[in-house]
């Protein structure tokens, strides 16, 4: 939560500009990936991820209320993505993420935030964070594991 931090004791204007720039370096960093610029990682990772972001960003991240600040959406954005990350890597589940798991990882945000309350920026922050923790680590222990059916059903 430190690196977050740093970026709520910024003005909005600095923080904007600083979000905008990474955004534009991911952007100009992902454009590159056609070219053969990450050596020996083969173009089919790198454009997996690329699918795996994008959806995050702009599908998944779409769960969160508009008045969630940037560090709220920077926070959930690398929650998500690890925890993608993690599944190809646990239970080798490299085939990208499906329309399911867009909805259901979009269903975890947005519970997580209604959990949360309206002060999801501030008190209802750490509410927020834990719920989202939870809920991830659930659909990958649970929901995603290889033989796994899906969603576990109601709790005994």
């Amino acid at each position: 939560m430190d690196r977050w931090r740093w970026r709520h004791e910024r003005t909005e204007d600095e923080t904007e500009m600083a979000m905008s720039g990474e955004r534009r370096q991911e952007d100009e960093t992902m454009s590159s990936a056609a070219g053969g610029q990450f050596g020996r990682i083969p173009t089919d990772t790198v454009a997996l991820m690329r699918r795996t972001v994008t959806a995050i960003r702009d599908e998944v991240l779409t769960g969160l209320p508009s008045r969630a600040n940037d560090e709220v959406r920077a926070f959930t954005l690398e929650q998500v993505l690890q925890i993608v990350l993690r599944d190809w890597s646990e239970n080798e589940n490299t085939s990208g993420l499906e329309a399911t798991d867009v909805a259901d990882l979009k269903s975890f945000v947005a519970l997580a935030a209604s959990l949360a309350g309206d002060d999801i920026n501030q008190h209802g922050l750490p509410i927020f964070q834990a719920s989202l923790h939870g809920l991830l680590a659930d659909w990958l222990e649970n929901w995603n594991a290889a033989g796994d059916p899906g969603p576990p059903g109601p709790v005994d």
